[in-house]
């Protein structure tokens, strides 16, 4: 079975991060400098997570509302809730998976930070979003979790509002066991109360260290797809499952908000950071051939077009025209797995644009380690697919 996702490193970097001592900052401070020259930006900080970077952020603001889209990773949700914040809901733009930024239009005033989120790596529309909010006295939270290397107008996104942030975890653009953040500042006084907030975590114990590598180490030997056959029955088949996401909020202080980014950690993300280009790439390349292998499928939608090959996608997701769980098991039979993106959302039932798109949303395998031998099969087998539903539904 071809795995729903797989993680850049290996096993050599769990056996170097295995003996990187802490009690310096050595490797995160190349990983920042790294950044810097790539990105063109000065003032960053390492986060524990997106979540945990998304908490820093809200709790170094005296605002009390925080606008997010409808359709977000409840991560977002919970973040906000943590910071103590009250949370307000827009919807998203039709046949989009990001926010509809007229819908901020009567929403939005100098109480409110927005959270402007680059779904799935595709670009919101950020600079109508923070112009709109510049009149309003609002503040613009760049949520570029899924987004590192998508650039519009050939500047990377999470650098055009106040502050964005960026996630690390096993889905993402970089990926560090098991996850990791980092956050751009434009205001000096706001960068400075965010690092203090990010100074004060608790270092990572042994123990979790130890913990999370065994757990990265467990991923990498079911990337096979005999093992990852193996995998999917116990965790899913099994059980009668088909994510380990749930209806509601789960709101706890988790270590993805507790330790300190580690060194590491630092020194698996800086040797992937070193060839970033490379897998930013891959992944547009990737991403135009799944586009062509599947155009003319009727049975589900693509994603849009990226016309200009500025955008660095974590997902490719499409959305099923049918009954998605349907299509999802047919896909399982044939040896190919989806994601769920956000099938359970923090506010079902209020937002129809939303609503549609958390019925309907499959991520088709996508990732950095995809193979030219799966790429091929997972295009033939989800066109296999198609007509078989195209069939019976005629």
């Amino acid at each position: 079975m071809i795995p729903r996702t797989k993680v850049n490193y290996g096993l050599r970097d769990l056996a170097r991060a295995l003996v990187t001592r802490e009690g310096t900052s050595s490797q995160r401070d190349a990983l920042l400098g790294a950044l810097r020259g790539w990105m063109g930006h000065e003032r960053l900080a390492l986060a524990p997570s997106g979540r945990g970077a998304l908490f820093a952020i809200l709790s170094t603001t005296d605002r009390p509302d925080v606008v997010v889209p409808a359709y977000t990773c409840k991560a977002v949700v919970e973040a906000a809730v943590l910071a103590g914040k009250n949370v307000r809901y827009v919807d998203c733009a039709e046949g989009d998976f990001n926010l509809d930024a007229r819908a901020l239009e009567g929403v939005v005033d100098d109480r409110c930070v927005v959270i402007a989120t680059h779904q799935f790596g595709i670009p919101c529309d950020i600079e109508r979003i923070v112009a709109l909010c510049r009149e309003r006295g609002a503040l613009v939270v760049e949520d570029a979790a899924p987004a590192l290397g998508t650039r519009v107008a050939g500047r990377p996104v999470g650098t055009f509002g106040d502050v964005g942030f960026f996630s690390f975890d096993s889905t993402k653009l970089i990926t560090v066991p098991m996850k990791g953040g980092l956050i751009v500042a434009q205001e000096q006084a706001w960068f400075e109360r965010i690092a203090q907030k990010l100074e004060a975590l608790e270092p990572m114990p042994a123990r979790h260290k130890l913990e999370l590598l065994t757990q990265a180490a467990a991923m990498l030997l079911i990337e096979s797809e005999p093992a990852y056959r193996v995998f999917h029955w116990l965790m899913f088949d099994r059980r009668g499952r088909y994510t380990n996401d749930g209806p509601g909020l789960d709101v706890r202080k988790t270590a993805f908000y507790r330790y300190a980014f580690a060194e590491w950690q630092a020194s698996i993300a800086r040797a992937q950071i070193e060839r970033i280009d490379e897998i930013v790439e891959q992944r547009r390349r990737v991403y135009a051939r799944l586009r062509g292998g599947l155009e003319g499928c009727r049975s589900f939608e693509l994603p849009p077009q990226d016309d200009q090959g500025s955008w660095a996608c974590i997902r490719f997701p499409i959305r099923v025209r049918g009954d998605k769980l349907d299509f999802y098991r047919r896909g399982v039979r044939r040896g190919v797995d989806f994601a769920f993106s956000f099938t359970f959302l923090a506010e079902p039932g209020r937002f129809p644009h939303a609503d549609r798109l958390a019925a309907a949303v499959l991520d088709i395998p996508f990732y950095f380690k995809l193979s030219e031998r799966e790429l091929r099969e997972t295009i033939a087998r989800l066109r296999s697919i198609d007509e078989e539903v195209s069939r019976e539904g005629q």
